[in-house]
């Protein structure tokens, strides 16, 4: 490995793209080395505008490049599973853009497969945690100084999403910030979830149940609920 991370980026639409960005732009000791999406054609446009970089037409054989030392996921989640899987057999730290994968059953086998390695090589994209105000709220919660939560109410808002968004991403690219960030903030489990539909935003696309609230109750009674809207226009 040399001084200077080299990066694969899997994926480079919007997300993929903006990780791009940051690593080239904003981010020291750390390049992206190679390039890889389905459409080869938006690969190539990308990686000829960053010095150093090439595409590698197969992601798997972006993930086994020798001359890359992590890799970046930002592929669709159906995808996901096979890459991480390649990602521990060739030994690759990876931040995978949430979903892990879209099943349980797959999500179960890739978390089996790297505890079965010995070795943390998977870190979820879940940003929450290392933004500033929720860092303090779950500094002020550890420090017992406002007693002990028992109610948590969270809102997560997007102007607007893409016309391929359903119902079931807004669970599995959506909601599932909140799942992590209640999980993160009380240090326990969530034991139940109940979602509720109420009147959808004409607005949606064809198909999306918009805006959703999910309620979860966590292993020691624990009350929370989530507001999820991603289409209303106006973000947070």
């Amino acid at each position: 490995m040399t001084n200077e991370l080299r990066i694969a980026v899997l994926g480079v639409g919007m997300m993929g793209a903006d990780h791009v960005a940051r690593i080239s732009s904003k981010i020291a000791g750390a390049r992206v080395a190679v390039v890889n999406d389905y459409f080869t054609e938006k690969a190539e446009e990308l990686a000829a505008s960053i010095p150093g970089a090439r595409v590698v037409n197969d992601p798997i054989d972006a993930i086994a490049d020798p001359e890359v030392d992590a890799v970046l996921l930002a592929t669709p989640g159906p995808t996901h599973e096979k890459q991480l899987l390649a990602c521990l057999e060739y030994g690759k730290p990876v931040m995978c853009e949430k979903p892990l994968t879209t099943d349980v059953e797959t999500s179960l086998a890739v978390v089996k497969a790297e505890a079965e390695l010995g070795k943390k090589l998977i870190q979820v994209g879940f940003m929450r945690r290392f933004d500033n105000e929720y860092a303090d709220l779950k500094a002020l919660i550890d420090s017992g100084d406002i007693g002990r939560p028992l109610v948590v109410h969270c809102a997560h808002r997007n102007p607007a999403v893409p016309p391929h968004f359903d119902s079931a991403m807004i669970v599995k690219d959506s909601l599932v910030h909140e799942v992590d960030v209640t999980r993160f903030l009380l240090d326990e489990e969530i034991t139940t979830v109940q979602i509720i539909t109420p009147s959808a935003n004409t607005n949606a696309p064809a198909g999306l149940k918009d805006p959703q609230i999910a309620i979860f109750t966590t292993e020691t009674g624990r009350h929370v609920d989530a507001e999820v809207f991603v289409t209303t226009g106006i973000a947070y």
